[in-house]
């Protein structure tokens, strides 16, 4: 078994993207007027159809959040209210790396993704997205991505640019293993993504963003957030999060079989930058860092992991 593989069920899949340690990191991302759409398709910097339906896209579930508002903040308060720019396209690039570490052996898979992002030009809660060639560090993984270039996704957003539901329809000749690096990449990104209030709020506002991220163990995310700065269409968050397990289940990928989480921990915090022109995140920084223990048939034999994933925008 490959190391992107072992790293791939224990991680990834076994995690559910974040059950023990991640980090978002999000550097600048560009804007273009390039129209790289399908012919009529494309207006500018939206589609009016949709490529990634028309490629057959399948869907991908997205954990849905929910957003309590604790404090307004203090002075003029206004609705961050989602303004998509539909003259020109966001491009940007995704990076995660998802690391584990048992006792005598430690693996560790990077995917970067080149995303181009358009919204839809009627239905502004669509964002149509086209990958660019992947690559990874690792060269047995990189060998197999640059066969997803040119796969067309697509992204649901709901109140306060929340992430609702993916798409992605990847190309035939992509390999499984590509397919699903990326996929849960993609998923990842999202479900470590920072909700935004739907009520009036003013620099100073706090509230707190809950998702319950459901695979081979189920947890519960909280994050608490804090609007430190609003300039233009652009939202500094300062944020502090945890994530606790909903039941002591820990699925074994690709089976029927089971161990028992006895311990967990994962928490973080960072500051994450948003542009409510655009569909993805423009800037920030996340860190979740956090174990498990887990016990199988011999409870005087514990598996104990240390886990870590890094998610970057730039």
């Amino acid at each position: 078994m490959s190391s992107h593989r072992r790293l791939f069920r224990s991680v990834v899949s076994a995690c559910a993207v974040v059950t023990a340690v991640s980090v978002l990191v999000a550097g600048c991302s560009s804007d273009s007027d390039d129209d790289t759409g399908t012919g009529s398709a494309t207006s500018a910097g939206c589609v009016n159809e949709s490529p990634s339906r028309a490629a057959g896209a399948a869907p991908v579930p997205i954990s849905p959040a929910t957003v309590t508002l604790v404090d307004a903040g203090e002075g003029e308060r206004r609705v961050a209210s989602p303004a998509p720019d539909t003259s020109s396209t966001q491009s940007v690039t995704l990076v995660t790396t998802s690391e584990v570490a048992s006792p005598g052996s430690a693996d560790a898979e990077t995917v970067e993704t080149p995303l181009t992002a358009r919204f839809s030009c009627t239905d502004r809660s669509e964002v149509e997205l086209e990958l660019g060639t992947v690559t990874s560090p690792d060269a047995s993984l990189n060998g197999q991505l640059p066969a997803m270039a040119g796969t067309k996704a697509g992204l649901t957003t709901g109140p306060g640019l929340a992430p609702v539901a993916l798409r992605l329809a990847p190309p035939e000749q992509a390999g499984e293993e590509a397919r699903l690096a990326v996929e849960q990449s993609l998923v990842t990104a999202l479900n470590t993504s920072i909700a935004l209030p739907t009520e009036p709020i003013a620099v100073g506002a706090r509230w707190r963003t809950e998702r319950v991220i459901s695979a081979a163990a189920t947890v519960t995310q909280t994050i608490d957030a804090r609007l430190s700065a609003w300039d233009g269409n652009r939202l500094t968050i300062q944020f502090s999060a945890e994530e606790t397990p909903v039941n002591s289940v820990f699925a074994i990928p690709g089976g029927n079989d089971t161990l028992t989480i006895s311990r967990f921990s994962s928490e973080g915090g960072g500051t994450v930058e948003v542009d409510l022109t655009r569909g993805l995140p423009v800037g920030g920084e996340l860190t979740y860092t956090g174990a498990r223990e887990l016990v199988g048939a011999d409870p005087s034999r514990p598996l104990v992991q240390k886990t870590g994933l890094t998610v970057t925008w730039r």
